[in-house]
């Protein structure tokens, strides 16, 4: 018997955000699992429908976009790199050395 069939059975009306809505965020990944083992893939999916935005809550999105700033300015230096060294390659060294993307000093 379904979660839904039960709660008609037993009187009981209540929207699925809101019956999610009650859990601890750091819980509801458990509750989820326990969804769908026990009720199968159809609860499951009005489960995580209508938890998706407590899910979403969860997410620390400053850290999400300093991982993404670390990775974008890696791929700069990276990039950089090559174009020196395609530079370099060419024989045009003192391009490179006057370049101002180049970071590093000469002596």
């Amino acid at each position: 018997m379904r979660r839904a069939d039960l709660c008609r059975l037993q009187g009981i009306e209540r929207s699925n955000a809101a019956f999610y809505g009650e859990f601890d965020p750091l819980h509801l990944p458990e509750i989820l699992a326990l969804v769908g083992r026990t009720h199968g893939l159809s609860e499951l999916l009005v489960a995580l429908k209508s938890s998706m935005t407590l899910l979403f809550s969860t997410v620390d999105r400053v850290k999400c976009l300093e991982q993404e700033m670390s990775y974008h300015q890696a791929r700069v230096a990276s990039l950089q790199a090559q174009i020196a060294a395609i530079k370099i390659a060419e024989g045009n060294v003192e391009e490179v050395e006057n370049d101002p993307s180049n970071k590093r000093r000469r002596k």
